[in-house]
């Protein structure tokens, strides 16, 4: 008796995911019978090419690119308990691809979606792989930001995890002192820490207004602070432009990261 699992995702080739099998089972006995079957004597996995109409289907009705099938055939003569195994498979998927993944449990209704880089589950997940499975998938996932790393390095990584979803992006420094700042000091009150000073524009938001600044004080200490602007072009009233303060452009970073996975989080299987 056996269970069938199947894990759904882009890969330029079958090829490419043997190898990623022989990568986490490199205990002996291992097979690879040929470029589409790895068998090692707990696992028979086989990878489909999806045809052309059925990567369209998968597109309207989730809303991911996948062009590959990644199946696994448990034997239940074995010392492995399926779910355990599937999971470990998903987990460094996870961390070593960068592309969309779909998984159906025995063809039911998908329970994870993983979009460049961000996972999102339904209620089944936990229920399937058991409490605090997709937490743990989650904090694996998780950008780990240092007081050391530059808001170059942190942009770039982001980047890297996220892709094209990721909705923020760093200004190169020849405009940080551009049309942004000149926006923000006409909508600020003198009272404002940032209406005065070096001010510089680091990250900006295609999703919304919102923009990172850093203030630089004549004794050298940092603010940093994200305003939404309103492109008043004047002075705003009490309260406006709205603004969340920083002590380090990490923390804001962080901030961001994480309001961006929250956000495309809490709207399950649709970003």
């Amino acid at each position: 008796m056996s269970i069938e699992n199947y894990i759904d995702l882009y890969a330029d080739s079958p090829s490419d995911l043997i190898e990623l099998l022989r990568m986490l089972y490199p205990s002996n006995p291992n097979k690879v019978t040929d470029k589409t079957t790895f068998f090692n004597g707990r696992i028979n996995a086989s990878v489909h090419v999806w045809s052309n109409r059925t990567i369209q289907w998968m597109k309207e009705d989730y809303g991911v690119e996948v062009n590959h099938c990644l199946s696994f055939r448990y034997y239940s003569s074995s010392d492995c308990n399926s779910a355990d195994e599937l999971l470990y498979v998903i987990k460094h998927l996870v961390r070593m691809l960068n592309c969309d993944l779909l998984y159906q449990p025995k063809g039911d209704s998908p329970v994870m979606v993983r979009r460049s880089g961000i996972l999102l589950f339904d209620e089944y997940f936990d229920r399937y792989f058991g409490k605090g499975a997709s937490d743990s998938l989650r904090e694996q996932n998780r950008i780990s930001i240092t007081a050391d790393m530059s808001m170059e390095d942190i942009m770039k990584r982001c980047e890297e995890k996220y892709g094209e979803v990721f909705n923020w992006w760093m200004l190169p420094e020849e405009k940080r002192e551009a049309a942004f700042v000149s926006e923000l000091k006409l909508e600020l009150g003198e009272d404002d820490p940032f209406f005065d000073g070096q001010v510089y524009a680091i990250y900006k938001c295609d999703a919304n207004d919102d923009m990172l600044f850093q203030s630089v004080r004549k004794d050298g200490t940092e603010l940093w602070c994200i305003y939404h602007l309103t492109y008043s072009h004047c002075r705003e009233k009490e309260g406006f432009p709205r603004r969340w303060d920083f002590d380090s452009g990490q923390k804001a970073a962080e901030y961001i990261i994480n309001q961006f996975v929250e956000e495309n989080e809490s709207c399950g299987l649709k970003l």
